[in-house]
């Protein structure tokens, strides 16, 4: 672990003006950048549209693809990338709503799993075509369909490697 720079070490070294990085951490700043850019179109076109926060369309669509329409409580915090606080409190605002519901593992109670409901499904079918639209915006304009499978094989290797610790 990098130890901690003090005030009294003095200045920062000068081989650098600051404020500039590395390729990689411009990398980093660029994808923070764009998936803001990105998420900010999708929410507000989904406001537009009168329709739910981003956040219940990822929901939504995460428990839809899941085998039998139900995931598991930790899983679903994963595939969200959200704390499982943050995961509870974003159940309970689609249990609420009477889009999702919360069923538990027939031989074994601590296991709980977020279920999606026919309401839930229906909300989902109309949110997608103003994400996916968005989408296009986004990226087919932009990337070919080579480019994009690229683009995501290199994020999923980043992503391995920071959630691995290499």
């Amino acid at each position: 672990m990098p130890a901690e720079r003090s005030i009294s070490q003095g200045p920062a070294p000068a081989s650098a003006p600051l404020g500039t990085c590395s390729p990689h951490h411009e990398a980093w700043r660029s994808l923070a950048r764009t998936h803001a850019a990105v998420s900010g179109r999708m929410q507000e076109a989904l406001a537009a549209a009168g329709l739910p926060p981003l956040a219940w369309f990822e929901m939504l669509a995460a428990i839809a693809s899941a085998d039998d329409q139900r995931m598991r409580m930790g899983e679903l915090a994963d595939a969200l990338v959200i704390t499982r606080g943050g995961l509870t409190k974003l159940v309970d605002r689609l249990v609420k709503a009477g889009l999702i519901e919360r069923t538990f593992c027939d031989t074994d109670r601590r296991v709980s799993y977020a279920t999606l409901l026919q309401a839930g499904a229906e909300l989902l079918e109309e949110m997608v075509p103003v994400v996916s639209a968005e989408l296009e915006l986004a990226f087919a304009a932009r990337l070919t369909e080579r480019q994009a499978d690229e683009l995501r094989a290199t994020l999923d290797s980043v992503r391995g490697t920071a959630c691995s610790g290499e």
